[in-house]
């Protein structure tokens, strides 16, 4: 059995707002975010105490149920809805960041390799 695949969100917040982002996203965005179909969980993890200025200062990691959910997770309203809950802070966010990873079999891999 593999990992679950998750989403993980970096980015750096204007640091006068950081703790009123950090209160909006408990309330507001992960709450949308658990509406999503095939998300299974939400965490918000800290940054290391070595973290530059330029570093990010916001990670948040999202689970996926399995491989199959998360082009349904990413394609569905409840998606696009998460993703509008940051139009308003686009003024104080820099160095967005949003990857996804999943464990990838060898017949998956030389598929996309040849």
């Amino acid at each position: 059995m593999s990992p679950e695949p998750f989403l993980l969100v970096r980015a750096r917040i204007a640091p006068e707002r950081l703790a009123e982002f950090r209160r909006w996203h408990a309330r507001v965005h992960v709450p949308h975010v658990l509406r999503i179909p095939g998300i299974t969980g939400a965490y918000r993890l800290e940054p290391g105490s070595g973290t530059t200025l330029q570093g990010p200062n916001h990670l948040a990691l999202f689970t996926f149920a399995d491989e199959q959910a998360v082009q349904r997770a990413l394609n569905s309203p409840e998606a696009e809805r998460a993703r509008r809950d940051w139009e308003t802070w686009a003024a104080d966010v820099r160095d967005l960041a949003i990857q996804i990873y999943a464990t990838l079999d060898s017949r998956t891999l030389l598929r996309h390799l040849n």
